[in-house]
């Protein structure tokens, strides 16, 4: 892979992880969920667009 979408891809993951983790965090600590759907929905999204990405530049694709 491209060092430069390599970087890209763990940038992307960590992201979403980041979202996820403050989203879901924050509904579990303080009860409040409705606010936060859309940062875990923003970071399901991040997800799957990293794994896309990922997916995509993979030096095993030739």
């Amino acid at each position: 892979m491209d060092p430069q979408a390599e970087r890209r891809c763990h940038i992307l993951f960590g992201s979403s992880l980041l979202l996820l983790t403050i989203g879901i965090g924050y509904c579990v600590v303080l009860g409040t969920c409705m606010a936060d759907f859309l940062v875990v929905i923003a970071g399901l999204f991040l997800g799957w667009v990293a794994l896309f990405y990922c997916l995509g530049n993979a030096s095993f694709w030739g």
